[in-house]
């Protein structure tokens, strides 16, 4: 009877698992293809854009504004003088910051194969022998938590990376 209720209760945690994932995916795939061609979502200018903002200053009024110091020094120099800043992020990266699923599907895998561990161990005490289809699903599920435990990191990785640059 027990054998029963905890492969019941494995079976129903796995078809909301998937469920889920398939509702996300679907949710994805919808949100996606309705952004347009180009997969991104229009950003109008802003206020400080536009034609005043696109041009640039004369060559002879910024050889005016120059220091004689800065004169001699070269473009090397100006370049050293200027912060870095962060190139933009790649479109991957864009792409894998929009994770923000996997991190409670990979809490659910995890808190499933924690779960399967300890009625795996608690059968063990048993006489009878472990079923092999339970321990293989039991490894698989663990292989999986850490799978969805590495995406959601590199998820939040590429989120952090976006919001940086």
């Amino acid at each position: 009877m027990a054998y029963f209720m905890v492969m019941g209760g494995l079976v129903l945690a796995v078809c909301v698992g998937a469920g889920w994932t398939t509702w996300r995916i679907i949710r994805w795939a919808w949100t996606g293809a309705t952004r347009g061609a180009s997969g991104k979502r229009s950003r109008g200018k802003s206020a400080g854009q536009g034609r005043a903002a696109s041009r640039k200053p004369s060559t002879k009024q910024a050889s005016a504004k120059a220091t004689p110091s800065q004169k001699g020094r070269g473009a090397a120099a100006s370049r050293r003088d200027k912060p870095a800043q962060p190139s933009s992020p790649w479109r991957l990266t864009m792409a894998l910051a929009g994770l923000r699923g996997a991190w409670p599907l990979a809490m659910l895998a995890g808190a499933l194969y924690g779960g399967a561990r300890l009625v795996a161990h608690g059968m063990a005490a048993r006489p009878q022998s472990l079923p092999e289809a339970f321990l293989a699903l039991v490894e698989a599920l663990g292989w999986g938590a850490a799978g969805l435990c590495g995406l959601a990191l590199v998820g939040l990785l590429a989120t952090w990376r976006c919001r940086r640059g």
